[in-house]
């Protein structure tokens, strides 16, 4: 019987390969050896020396597929068949016949581009050729255009216009175009709706096993705040549009209490949006909230709340570099939640959902753009929070703040990367600080001026 926790990671590699796949500079590749001879594979490292990526040779009509990045080099070189000993040295020794007469064989660099999909072809006397993303759309730009062509002909050789041939020209490409576009959005909403089906059911798995750990960052490096002192962060995601850090050590407990203490006066019931501009309750919420002002006008006097502020404003805008202001932005809201136990029927969480606009369109104006999420008190069995689509695991730890912005520098916004969740919280408490960090807004209009879809209430009233 498959355990929770293996059933979790083997979920976990599906849903993370979408997500990995537009990473920076990783990039999957595949070496397809066609060239009519066995062929070998060596990975050239920074300093030159040659690391072999197969166990003896690619034989004809194999395939070498390797996780690769960005500017890394390989040697592709012929497999010499009944040559002597001394002819199967080191690639190094292959630069020029020796004084025995050895043959040195055909040989190629490749080079991983920043393109999707890279597959790479040896062809005979170990040719390479390259086809990726980019040389697929060439090839269908290539394509339609040659449809056309003899069409162009026969336009210009009939006429002078050249209005004329340009309509004509896009009379006949238009619905080619428009073809292609439909069946590649046909092919990305399929994947977009298989990442979500799987997603789902990796929160369940992730969020049954308490022992799962936070998700291991991809990259670590460190930030210093403005008052010198450095912070650890993990960066789980690295996208344009979605980042996904946790940053250690970011809240002090005497922050937390300061927030804590604010808060208390006026917690209630926590609400969700309720998609048609404004909130309400749900069932499967029972977390206590309250808003808390920043004092910004004690921040030179050193107030807790001030500083922790300042401190996550800095962190934000040098993460996205957003240049969010404080001017108009929300109060920090403090969120509490309660374990009752293992066997509540109904415990306390907080459904997936996005912070702000998360559906790969045009950023609306005054719309979140980015999420703080501060741990001050951490369960002792669940409450972790869950990123379902891209497989992110971020279990509470005291004093760590877990990061996440939804914004492309395009200012198109994430297509649900970001969309997360609570786990229930089954034993001791969970209390965490969120800051919610708008675009858009300033002190003429506050957030406040406007319902959760975005828009002013000013221009509401008539509706």
């Amino acid at each position: 019987m498959i355990s929770i926790t293996t059933a979790a990671a083997a979920l976990l590699l599906i849903i993370s390969s979408d997500a990995t796949s537009a990473q920076p500079s990783s990039r999957p590749i595949q070496i397809k050896n066609e060239s009519g001879k066995r062929a070998e594979v060596y990975w050239v490292d920074p300093t030159g020396k040659m690391v072999k990526q197969t166990s003896s040779f690619l034989v004809n009509g194999q395939t070498l597929e390797l996780n690769s990045f960005v500017n890394h080099t390989f040697l592709v070189k012929e497999f010499l068949v009944g040559e002597p000993e001394e002819c199967k040295a080191d690639p190094p020794n292959y630069s020029s016949p020796t004084s025995i007469g050895c043959k040195p064989p055909s040989e190629a660099y490749i080079t991983v581009n920043d393109n999707d999909d890279q597959v790479i072809h040896i062809l005979e006397d170990m040719e390479i050729e390259t086809e990726d993303s980019q040389s697929k759309a060439r090839g269908i730009a290539t394509s339609i255009t040659a449809d056309c062509k003899e069409m162009l002909k026969e336009q210009i050789s009939s006429t002078t216009d050249p209005a004329q041939v340009l309509d004509a020209f896009v009379e006949c490409t238009q619905p080619k175009v428009v073809e292609e576009l439909h069946e590649a959005h046909k092919e990305s909403k399929e994947q977009a709706m298989m990442r979500m089906e799987i997603g789902a059911q990796w929160e369940d798995y992730s969020c049954q096993d308490s022992d799962l750990p936070t998700t291991a960052p991809k990259s670590i490096h460190y930030w210093e705040d403005d008052d010198g002192k450095e912070h650890e962060v993990g960066v789980l995601l690295d996208r344009d549009e979605a980042k996904i850090h946790y940053v250690k050590n970011f809240i002090t407990p005497e922050e937390c209490k300061a927030i804590e203490d604010a808060a208390a006066p006026s917690l209630h019931k926590a609400t969700v949006a309720d998609g048609s501009g404004g909130s309400e309750l749900v069932k499967s919420r029972k977390a206590m909230q309250a808003g808390v002002r920043v004092p910004w006008e004690r921040e030179e006097e050193g107030d807790p709340i001030a500083a922790v502020s300042r401190r996550l404003y800095d962190y934000v805008n040098d993460a996205t570099g957003y240049n969010i202001e404080e001017a108009g932005q929300e109060e920090i809201m403090s969120i509490q939640y309660k374990g009752r136990g293992v066997d509540d029927p109904e415990p306390d969480r907080y459904r997936p959902h996005c912070d702000g606009q998360c559906d790969g369109l045009l950023f609306r104006p005054s719309g979140r753009v980015a999420t703080m999420v501060m741990y001050c008190e951490a369960p002792s069995k669940g409450g972790a929070t869950n990123f379902r689509n891209v497989g992110v695991h971020i279990v509470p730890e005291v004093g760590t703040a877990a990061f996440f912005s939804y914004l492309g520098s395009d200012m198109v916004t994430d297509n649900r990367l970001t969309e997360h969740s609570c786990c229930p919280v089954l034993e001791g408490e969970k209390k965490i600080a969120v800051q919610w960090l708008r675009m858009g807004v300033d002190e003429e209009n506050p957030w406040s001026s406007f319902n959760t879809l975005g828009v002013k209430y000013s221009e509401t009233l008539d509706q």
